[in-house]
């Protein structure tokens, strides 16, 4: 009977875990990020995407696939209700200095731009927007978003407090990883997926600058679609009597990779060639 009660208690920490995740969506950035906006708004989806790995690997999302029994101890079930707290806390915590801070600077700084928000719709680099939304989908896929009450957006104006917040949150979901290493295989599947879904290979560069350097799981999956991409030559020009090769040179029976080439010139006597070279047998 334990064990059947215990996997009513995985169960029943759904709605926690999905209201973990759907924190992510309400939080807004200040001005004040300037050119770190786009960097910090990934950050944050990046550690929302981890969180949504955990949980959909540990049968807590809507269209959870999980290929194996889970065992939990009452001790573990616990600690993952007392983590899952431990991160809404996170976020509360950030919301009440936030409110603060906006009380404050309203009456010291009125009419200043020192609480003026971002809008990721409008204000976010293309490069970016598109990472964004992409995350931001794959996240959202994994809630069950029917138990989730609306809330309002509310914003961090300072940096230190994001970082605080980032800290918190990926250290909480490092604990409820470690905690749990039979579904570590389940994680790299859905991660797997996760990386497909990330169009070009710009893109995927940029989210391994910007990703926790403690997500292993991400970092491997990355390096190894990047290495199974063809290369980006992009921004150059060839003139005079230049000579230039953009490829690879592949050794008999090695697939060849495809790659992209894009707004550059050739002029004058410029001996230019685009694309991979096959060796024979």
């Amino acid at each position: 009977m334990e064990s059947a009660g215990l996997a009513i208690g995985i169960a029943g920490l759904a709605g926690a875990f999905t209201a973990c995740v759907d924190c992510f969506e309400y939080v807004q950035l200040g001005r004040h990020f300037g050119q770190d906006y786009g960097r910090c708004l990934l950050k944050l989806d990046t550690a929302r995407l981890r969180m949504s790995r955990w949980g959909m690997a540990m049968g807590l999302g809507p269209q959870a696939n999980v290929k194996q029994e889970i065992t939990v101890s009452g001790e573990e079930l616990r600690l993952v209700q007392s983590l899952l707290e431990q991160i809404l806390g996170s976020f509360e915590d950030a919301e009440r200095v936030s409110e603060r801070f906006k009380k404050h600077t309203s009456v010291q700084s009125a009419g200043s731009d020192d609480l003026r928000v971002y809008n990721a719709n409008s204000d976010l680099d293309p490069e970016y927007r598109r990472l964004h939304l992409t995350m931001r989908e794959l996240a959202a896929q994994r809630q069950d978003r029917t138990s989730v009450r609306k809330k309002a957006a509310w914003a961090l104006y300072e940096k230190k407090r994001f970082e605080r917040l980032i800290d918190d949150l990926v250290g909480f979901t490092s604990q409820l990883i470690d905690l749990f290493p039979a579904v570590q295989n389940d994680q790299k599947a859905l991660c797997k997926t996760e990386v497909s879904a990330i169009s070009g290979t710009q893109n995927l560069m940029l989210l391994s600058n910007v990703a926790y350097r403690g997500d292993d799981i991400l970092l491997d999956k990355i390096t190894r679609e990047l290495s199974s991409r063809g290369h980006i030559v992009t921004d150059w020009k060839a003139d005079g009597s230049s000579k230039m090769w953009a490829g690879d040179e592949n050794a008999f029976g090695i697939e060849s990779k495809g790659h992209n080439f894009a707004r550059f010139t050739v002029s004058d006597y410029a001996d230019v060639h685009l694309g991979n070279m096959n060796r024979g047998k």
